[in-house]
Parts: C-alpha cells; sequence; structure tokens
C-alpha cells in the first residue's frame, strides 16, 4: 500500500526566510509581504484571502479581527496581532492613490508588471504565483502552497499548547477529524526531537 504524503509545514526560520522576500519599499512588496503575513497568522485558505473585502478587517472587543466566510458559509472570526494590521494598513496606504472608493471593495488586488491595480481581487494564480517565487528566492526546499501556510499555522499553534478545538474552529473544520492529522504531524515532530537526543556514556 502507497503510504500517504503527509502535508509539510514551515519552521520557524523558513517563515522568516520567506517574508523577507517581499520588497517592501514597492507597492507588490507591500501587498506580497502584507498577505504571506496574513495567511501564516490566521490559517486562511486561498479562496477565502482572495475574497477578503475591506469590511472583513473590523474590531472586536477592542481587538483586530478577520471574520472570514469560509466553506458552507459558515463565518469564523480570527484575531490579527499588530504586526499583520501594521502591514496590512502599509499595503492599504500604498494601494489608495490607484484605486477608486478610497481603495476599493477587496482587500488585495492584483497587480500589474508595473505596479498599476487591475480592478479584479486577487486571483489564486497569483497567489501560487508568490509562493512559487518566495520558494525559490528563499531557498526554501519544501514545497510552498497555500496549504502549507495552513498547515504551518495550524502546527505553529498545538506546538504551542492551543487545544484542538479551538484550532478546529480556527481552521473552520467541521469535523474535528479533519483538523487531527495537524496532530499527528505535531507528534510525529516531537518525536522526532527526542529520537535525535544523544548521551554519551
Amino acid at each position: 500500500m502507497k503510504p500517504k504524503r503527509v502535508s509539510e509545514f514551515l519552521t520557524e526560520d523558513e517563515i522568516c526566510a520567506a517574508l523577507r522576500v517581499p520588497d517592501r519599499r514597492t507597492l507588490q512588496g507591500k501587498r506580497d509581504y502584507a498577505l504571506l503575513l496574513l495567511m501564516f497568522s490566521t490559517g486562511l485558505r486561498k479562496a477565502e484571502v482572495c475574497s477578503l473585502s475591506v469590511a472583513d478587517i473590523t474590531t472586536y472587543r477592542n481587538q483586530p479581527v478577520v471574520d472570514v466566510m469560509g466553506k458552507g458559509e459558515k463565518r469564523r472570526r480570527i484575531a490579527l496581532d499588530r504586526d499583520v494590521m501594521e502591514a496590512v494598513l502599509d499595503y492599504r496606504k500604498a494601494l489608495l492613490p490607484l484605486t477608486p472608493s478610497e481603495g476599493g471593495q477587496f482587500l488585495f488586488y492584483t497587480l500589474g508588471e508595473h505596479g498599476n491595480c487591475d480592478v479584479r481581487p486577487l486571483t489564486h494564480k497569483a497567489v501560487d504565483c508568490l509562493l512559487r517565487r518566495v520558494k525559490k528566492v528563499a531557498l526554501i526546499a519544501k514545497r510552498i502552497t497555500p496549504h502549507t501556510t495552513r498547515h504551518t499555522f495550524a502546527t505553529t499553534l498545538l506546538d504551542k499548547g492551543v487545544d484542538l478545538k479551538t484550532v478546529q474552529e480556527l481552521l473552520g473544520h467541521s469535523h474535528i477529524r479533519t483538523t487531527e492529522k495537524y496532530l499527528h504531524t505535531s507528534d510525529e515532530k516531537k518525536m522526532d526531537a527526542i529520537a535525535r537526543l544523544q548521551f554519551a556514556l
């Protein structure tokens, strides 16, 4: 029987390397940095990121949050930390002169080669291209897909001791069995860490 392929996730060093790739002096770099940071910090699916509107970023009890419409028309709320909000606001400020109606309806837009804003929201293809470029420039050996960023988010939370039910709700999984696969990956990581211990006698 062919072994089931285990989805990969990035280490903290690999995440930092990925976040150093965008040139944050440019509009596209600001967008790419905000997009990457948001994906790593929220575990959003590619479709969810592409459909985000400005109105989806709000506050709840004085905490910045993103309200996401996920699969099955189910909404979930995820807190945003200060770094994510600063990155998003920096990108939106740079975007403002290129879009009507105070920056447009959508949160992220597809950008042309010369920094011109397309009227369409961010496309799935643009997200895939960004992640391929990040992998190449950051010299990361692992395959990086939108699911990799989602897997990284879940595994990081579990490694920090967040309970499985909370991770399930943050990811928008209907069944906790779907979330458990990340727990198995986390457990395997811990087992490998112990296996590498060598003590000289």
